[in-house]
């Protein structure tokens, strides 16, 4: 079997995210792979990255140094992460998660930074080109890209469930036992996640909602006393906190999938969600709602309601086959096939 190059932006085992979950999934499933990251190699272990264009092109000539030296690699990269130069001639896996051509419609970004990365992988002939869901495929194709195959992000029900002791937990992070209680999770720094619309609610619901917010950076929320922000926490801690939570809430108005969805659910936890990512592909009503992310008075409505509707959004996880069982089925054999 080949040597297995897993390579990411970053590798931070505490960093929560749909590319990191994705990663950490990839390396649980192919022990033996090895974990590169850009972050490691060449900015002293910093996530915030200057020069997107520049680190590409690093981590493109990486790949070329890494083939010379051993023929018998095969590259598992995030599809930002290279593209820059021509590495067509290494066999390689290409995966695609973020929505570059739609975040630059959406946010009206001038610099089209996607174009460069995947102009050449148009013609790449060795690599295998992979979407996370359906939304991506047709955000890639409006660019030119053909997509292989789509595998969406899996999420590891043994370990993200329903613990039953909402009280206990609650004590120990210091959330309150007599609060109805909401959890978001995202960057508060990145427009992508929407973070003013959860600043909304929390004026508008005020003390009638306890949120938990959890987030890569650090932040500064007003009222405490409405709010507790966790950083950069670990699994355990994660699943934790979803299960202090009375629902959750994804605010993006853009996701290439939205796997922190995924987790929640597999906690069968209601979740009011954004028109995004994954919820393009699919729906299944005993999720929980699923509204438009500029709308502030239907997330009003739908957290005013969420208790008073029956929701088994555990069970959607198991009906759709996004367990990590079936997701490593199709990962090891998509590998034999290059």
């Amino acid at each position: 079997m080949k040597k297995i190059l897993l390579a990411n932006w970053t590798h931070r085992k505490n960093v929560a995210g749909g590319t990191e979950s994705r990663y950490g999934y990839l390396k649980q499933i192919f022990p033996d792979a090895e974990l590169i990251s850009y972050s490691d190699l060449f900015n002293k272990g910093q996530i915030k990255i200057p020069n997107l264009k520049e680190a590409a092109k690093k981590m493109d000539e990486y790949y070329l140094k890494r083939y010379e030296e051993d023929k018998n690699i095969l590259i598992i990269r995030d599809g930002s992460v290279g593209g820059v130069l021509n590495t067509s001639h290494i066999p390689q896996i290409t995966i695609f998660g973020n929505p570059y051509f739609s975040i630059s419609e959406f946010f009206k970004f001038g610099e089209k930074y996607w174009d460069e990365l995947v102009k050449l992988q148009k013609k790449a002939k060795n690599t295998k080109k992979i979407a996370i869901s359906n939304f991506m495929k047709k955000d890639l194709e409006k660019i030119g890209v053909t997509i292989d195959e789509i595998i969406s992000n899996p999420v590891d029900i043994d370990f993200f469930k329903p613990l039953n002791k909402k009280e206990e937990l609650r004590e120990k992070y210091k959330i309150p036992r007599d609060k109805k209680v909401g959890i978001w999770v995202g960057a508060t720094d990145n427009p992508i996640k929407n973070i003013g619309v959860m600043s909304e609610l929390m004026k508008i619901f005020n003390d009638e909602i306890f949120w938990i917010l959890v987030t890569k950076n650090e932040t500064d929320v007003s009222n405490k006393e409405i709010c507790k922000v966790f950083y950069n926490v670990n699994r355990e801690t994660m699943r934790d906190l979803y299960n202090c939570a009375d629902f959750f809430i994804l605010t993006s108005p853009i996701e290439g999938g939205g796997n922190v969805s995924f987790e929640a659910m597999a906690c069968n936890l209601p979740c009011i969600v954004s028109y995004a990512g994954y919820w393009h592909d699919f729906w299944d009503n005993r999720i929980g709602f699923r509204i438009e992310s500029n709308d502030l008075l239907v997330h009003i409505g739908a957290i005013k309601l969420i208790d008073n509707i029956k929701t088994n959004s555990r069970q959607v996880i198991i009906d759709n086959k996004l367990d990590l069982k079936t997701w490593k089925e199709k990962w090891e054999k998509l590998v034999k096939e290059i």
